[in-house]
């Protein structure tokens, strides 16, 4: 059981007042990782861990396995990339010693000091606590920034364990209440309590240093976040109708990724035209990725419970490898990590590749997929088929995407919880990245992300976490990444005068902030001109100062395939990236030079986009013309 530490004191001890903070946090833990702990202090937390510089991500991965020894921390690596499930106390044991911050002649003797000798640290940790009583109280501002770094993560650090052994109230306090429960406690004796706390896990921290030298591994440390999504007339609107029909596009060699949360291959929609053959080419579950790639499948117990999940007839894999084959590619891929080799892409393949026909996990993939490639010449003809012959009226309904003749290669990331999915994000992108380097050719030309990722500026440069570097490594392959902005262009909020509404600046989501990716906002699906910018579209510019999004397009009330043979709405940012989606592998079908120039087409489109008369921060470059931009070619 534990008690909740306050987020705003939480903030002060890490960044310092609200109106002063002039400076970035210096520790290894990311600021939402902080936060999230200090919320619930005794929970397992999800979390991202990126290697320092050139260290292989199998190796650091590795280390941390060594060290938590039989902790269920279910470790799993991918390039670049390390996920982990840690307690706070975990991190600050295992983690937190192997960091490049951490490994620093001056933080190393600064915390040998603490464990050695008696007084500064209980002296240093009451000063940072009455600093804070006094500011939480309003009776004075104190800067915080003043203080060393490796003292605010002492004091920080012992609060969140001291934290942890506390009974929790019977009733959960109101954010006030418990501010003012922590002013009675941060005027008392809570520091020496805090130093208990800490004397044996420093030097625990200091033992793990010096097993692994000074070599440091690990950059730092954030939360595997999660990704939602970012929830006719609107082909017309984008003028792709007219540009298919005067610039004869066939879109048969274009192949699309949706990354999403799985597509319903067996819609009529997605049949060719003759309605015999699915365009849906492969469908990949890699919601379940962190298990196959987890160091943890070493241990023949681990290994064989995760079979048995494996093997559940409901996960319907397309080509499942026999069980024994199964255990030991498991094995293989815990022991390439400790051999610090790449992930072996052809032992997970057989692992996450299902049958097409598989139940997609809610509406929204079989939604956006249908955007950019349904085809309602395929829906008639299995209409009629079923009528037994008969001539059957087409339903109003019924519309065909902006390619309706493109391949769709359904990636699902986001399982039916939307829990921590944005490992699952950037496996997927690096799986497609393989999929291209194995054939020599792109064979997957871009890839649509409709959906949202909250980017707290806090914690990255804006641009440059870990789902947005992913997204920038796939465009430097060649590929097409389109995103939505995110539907955080309107908030409401609770203050002391009452409720604000108003729009945000500044909101637009990961991976929507990767420079090189196509990031798409929303408009009317027919009056754009008259409605301009949707009022829940994320606004920029980019928290760095970039122009983003880069193009609005069609997302209110977007018709389009949905599970189960139906048709129905839905609205967002999420509608509005697969209709730029479609114009991207539109022009590629058209002028062949194109495949593998992602930044060119995305200069093209934005170049040819019309302008709604709107702010640029709002509408970007305008509204995707289609027409317009075949013409600019």
């Amino acid at each position: 059981m534990a008690i909740e530490v306050p987020r705003l004191l939480v903030e002060f001890i890490l960044l310092g007042p609200a109106d002063d903070r002039r400076q970035l946090q210096d520790s290894p833990i990311l600021g939402d990782v902080w936060i999230a702990f200090a919320k619930n202090p005794d929970t397992r937390l999800e979390l991202l861990i990126t290697p320092y510089k050139e260290q292989a991500a199998g190796r650091v991965a590795t280390v941390l396995a060594d060290q938590t020894g039989e902790v269920d921390a279910n470790i799993a690596y991918l390039q670049g990339i390390v996920a982990a499930s840690l307690t706070f106390e975990e991190v600050l044991r295992f983690v937190v010693p192997m960091t490049s911050w951490w490994n620093e002649k001056r933080i190393a003797d600064a915390i040998t000091k603490y464990i050695s000798v008696d007084g500064p640290m209980e002296k240093d940790i009451n000063e940072i606590l009455q600093a804070a009583g006094q500011w939480l109280a309003g009776e004075t501002v104190v800067s915080m920034q003043d203080r060393e770094a490796h003292k605010r993560y002492v004091t920080l650090a012992g609060l969140i364990l001291w934290a942890e052994d506390q009974p929790t109230p019977s009733r959960k306090p109101t954010s006030s209440n418990l501010i003012k429960e922590f002013q009675k406690r941060l005027r008392g004796r809570l520091g020496k309590e805090i130093v208990k706390k800490l004397r044996k896990l420093l030097a625990s921290e200091g033992s793990n240093r010096s097993r692994e030298g000074d070599k440091s591994l690990v950059w730092h440390v954030s939360l595997n976040r999660t990704a939602t999504p970012a929830l006719t007339k609107s082909v017309p609107s984008v003028k792709a109708d007219a540009a298919r029909t005067l610039f004869t596009v066939d879109c048969r060699e274009i192949a699309w990724a949706v990354i999403d949360s799985g597509i319903d291959a067996t819609h009529p929609a997605f049949r060719d035209k003759s309605g015999e053959t699915c365009r849906v080419k492969r469908s990949f579950d890699f919601t379940r990725i962190r298990e196959i790639v987890s160091l943890d499948n070493i241990k023949p117990d681990k290994a064989k419970e995760r079979i048995d999940k494996l093997f559940d007839p409901a996960l319907m894999l397309k080509r499942p490898p026999k069980r024994e084959n199964a255990e030991e590619e498991l094995r293989g891929l815990a022991e390439d990590a400790r051999k610090g080799r790449a992930i072996d892409w052809e032992l997970v393949e057989s692992l996450v590749e299902i049958d097409p026909a598989r139940p997609a996990a809610s509406d929204h993939g079989t939604h956006v997929a249908g955007i950019i490639g349904a085809d309602k010449r395929a829906v008639e003809k299995m209409a009629k088929k079923a009528s037994g012959g008969s001539e059957v009226l087409p339903a109003d309904d019924w519309s065909s995407g902006m390619c309706p003749d493109i391949q769709i290669y359904d990636f699902r990331v986001l399982a039916p919880s939307l829990r921590e999915t944005e490992f699952a994000i950037i496996a997927a992108l690096q799986y497609i990245r393989y999929i291209n380097e194995r054939n020599s050719y792109i064979t997957i030309h871009g890839a649509n992300l409709s959906l949202s990722i909250r980017h707290d500026v806090r914690n990255y440069a804006c641009g440059r976490t870990p789902v947005c570097n992913e997204c920038e490594r796939l465009v430097n392959s060649g590929v097409v990444v389109v995103a939505a902005a995110g539907n955080r262009g309107y908030q409401n909020f609770e203050t002391d005068e009452g409720v604000y509404e108003g729009y945000a600046a500044f909101s637009i989501t990961d991976p929507g902030n990767a420079d090189g990716v196509i990031t798409v906002g929303s408009t009317h699906r027919s009056w754009p001109h008259t409605y301009g910018v949707s009022f829940f579209s994320s606004r920029g510019p980019t928290g760095d100062g970039r122009l983003k999004p880069d193009l609005v397009a069609p997302g209110e009330r977007i018709r389009a395939p949905l599970p189960g043979n139906v048709w129905g709405d839905l609205d967002g940012t999420s509608m509005a990236a697969p209709h730029v989606s479609g114009a991207a592998a539109m022009l590629m079908a058209r002028y062949s030079e194109l495949v593998g120039q992602p930044r060119r087409i995305k200069k093209i489109l934005c170049d040819s986009a019309t302008d709604l008369g709107r702010e640029r921060t709002f509408q970007g470059y305008g509204m995707l013309d289609v027409l317009r931009a075949f013409q600019s070619i």
